[in-house]
């Protein structure tokens, strides 16, 4: 298809002193060219078309301020290259934002089935307890529910230091049985 010839300055002058009819023939001689220029980059045609009529768009609503150093077609492809790039930070930043919101989703689920496993776990180990005879079960939570030493328990009990040890050592044994029959 052969190209329309026209005075590149004079139909820039006449489009900065807001000739439609130049501007026109501006978009109709460049208007297929950008979009297959922006689809073969991008692939999109929707986001092409739109990119493409942006680029026309703020040719024509900066008219006045038109600064072209290069050729019009230079100017024009120059314009859709860059809002092509544009599109693919912007795509980049959505698809990052997606992807951290999606793993802030499946930690929330994680942090949410660990508490639930965390609360059977606390559940089956008081069950357990609460089966404690009296005294092993006074040296288990002196121990881990009060947080004292063995000594110390030993002197609130009246009870030597290695019973204190043989009470923990049997509360510890029967939790690990229960918890080993619950993943089993």
């Amino acid at each position: 298809m052969p190209e329309t010839v026209f005075n590149e300055p004079e139909i820039i002058e006449r489009i900065k002193d807001g000739d439609e009819s130049a501007f026109i023939e501006v978009y109709d001689l460049f208007w297929k060219r950008l979009f297959n220029f922006g689809y073969k980059k991008l692939g999109k045609k929707e986001i092409v078309e739109g990119i493409v009529q942006e680029v026309f768009i703020d040719f024509w609503t900066k008219r006045s301020k038109l600064e072209i150093h290069t050729s019009l077609s230079s100017y024009l492809f120059r314009s859709v290259n860059y809002r092509i790039i544009n599109q693919y930070k912007s795509q980049n930043i959505r698809d990052k934002y997606s992807e951290q919101e999606k793993s802030k989703g499946e930690q929330n689920t994680s942090s949410a089935d660990e508490t639930v496993l965390f609360n059977d776990l606390k559940s089956n180990i008081k069950k357990v307890v609460k089966g404690f005879p009296t005294q092993r079960k006074k040296v288990y939570q002196l121990r881990f529910n009060k947080g004292l030493s063995y000594i110390e328990i030993a002197q609130n009990l009246e009870i030597s230091v290695s019973t204190v040890e043989k009470h923990l050592m049997r509360a510890l044994k029967d939790i690990r049985i229960s918890l080993r029959e619950l993943t089993l």
